[in-house]
């Protein structure tokens, strides 16, 4: 649910990214904190949901819509105009496969960051940042040194490419090919670092998530197929396209879960340097993300029905912009009366937060999906509430699981 409605009025781009981000970061957090007795997952700390809301809300600030009509065998260089040159599918899909991997790493590579195998020293983490920024760096500078490389029939069609005012697709498709470079630089080097460390666990966690999704992104094809398949639907394929891809997302996420985050003897991890840094950190990943979730899904909603969308946006934003800062207040004053420590429950609201952030974002899925003149959206809209039918069974069993550890340790 939370990827198809990236796109919908209000969360392009980045701002649906975002919306995604914190919805995954919370449940991958909340889940994690089950284990048996005497045991902990790795990556089960409060910074994971403000790392994941962030990674993810990154990867999400560029476009991927001119590589969509490669799989129909054009290179669009004037759509308004219907102009296009023919091009070979394999473009579509190494460039999935290039944008999916960072869409979804780049998320993977701040998870990483939450739990590494061995502490790092202040000289450790800018080693780290300056493999991360120096490969973006490196990136593009690539880019820019050998267009043939990067960008499709660059020789064949190097007038058009000379002349973007009367080739506006060709703009576009530089940028889109240029930013997802860089993010592909920024994932290799957060990758290499771990590499270098011998850090295997963060090494596996990158990697998973990054090609599964890479390689799932190039086979979902846009859903450029579906056309093909269903060439008198006028149905909105584009949504399960969004849809389809979050899964894809889920699917890396979750086998990378599987692989590097089981129960581990408790003093086989590092423990908590500053807990209250920690509950922090999470209470503003839930504070950013859900907050700016918000203001974007009530702009959103409001310009399907009313109309006049960066009138909305302004109007919220002054609004959302002292609440958020209110927030912060409320944040610090509540760590600075109740401090923990690594001794303590950080979050015994678990299951409360969990919950508050999967009825705000349901109940903004639904405001941005309409109007239900049209059944598509409907379609779309009952099935948003059969996945949140599915999503509450799951928070709901692993409560169940997280009391009966506990009663269990309480009994030994």
């Amino acid at each position: 649910m939370t990827w198809a409605v990236r796109g919908s009025s209000g969360y392009g781009g980045s701002a649906g990214c975002l919306f995604a981000g914190v919805t995954w970061a919370t449940a991958w957090w909340f889940i994690s904190r089950h284990s048996p007795s005497g045991h902990s997952r790795p990556y089960n700390s409060g910074w994971i949901i403000l790392a994941l809301t962030i990674g993810i809300s990154i990867a999400g600030d560029r476009g991927w819509m001119q590589w969509a009509s490669f799989f129909e065998g054009r290179l669009q260089t004037n759509y308004a105009k219907g102009e296009f040159v023919p091009i070979s599918r394999a473009y579509g899909f190494l460039w999935q496969f290039i944008s999916g991997i960072p869409w979804a790493g780049i998320g993977a590579c701040l998870l990483a960051w939450c739990a590494p195998a061995r502490p790092l020293r202040a000289r450790d983490w800018i080693a780290r940042l300056a493999c991360a920024f120096g490969a973006v760096i490196l990136a593009r500078f690539l880019f820019a040194k050998f267009p043939d490389l990067f960008l499709p029939l660059h020789q064949q069609l190097a007038a058009q490419y000379a002349d973007l005012d009367a080739n506006p697709n060709l703009r576009r498709l530089i940028n889109d090919n240029r930013n997802a470079i860089t993010h592909l630089g920024f994932f290799l080097g957060c990758l290499a670092y771990e590499l270098a460390r011998r850090d295997w666990r963060n090494v596996t966690l990158i990697t998973t998530v990054g090609l599964l999704n890479g390689v799932g992104w190039a086979l979902l094809q846009n859903w450029k197929w579906a056309h093909k398949v269903w060439p008198k639907s006028d149905f909105n394929f584009w949504r399960c396209w969004e849809s389809s891809a979050g899964i894809s997302i889920g699917v890396a996420y979750g086998i990378a879960y599987f692989l590097v985050n089981r129960p581990v003897p408790s003093t086989n991890l590092h423990p908590l340097k500053n807990p209250n840094l920690e509950r922090l950190a999470a209470y503003l990943g839930l504070l950013l993300g859900l907050g700016l979730s918000i203001k974007n899904g009530l702009k959103g909603s409001a310009n399907i029905y009313l109309g006049r969308e960066n009138y909305w946006d302004a109007l919220f934003w002054k609004f959302t912009a002292p609440l958020l800062l209110l927030g912060l207040v409320l944040i610090l004053r509540r760590i600075w009366r109740t401090r923990a420590t690594s001794q303590t429950d950080l979050f015994p609201h678990a299951y409360g937060l969990m919950w508050l952030v999967l009825i705000t974002q349901n109940i903004l899925a639904q405001l941005v999906t309409g109007p239900w003149s049209r059944w598509s959206e409907v379609a779309f809209s009952l099935f948003y509430l059969v996945l949140f039918a599915l999503s509450a069974v799951i928070v709901d069993h692993f409560h169940c699981l997280n009391r009966f550890t506990s009663f269990q340790s309480r009994g030994d």
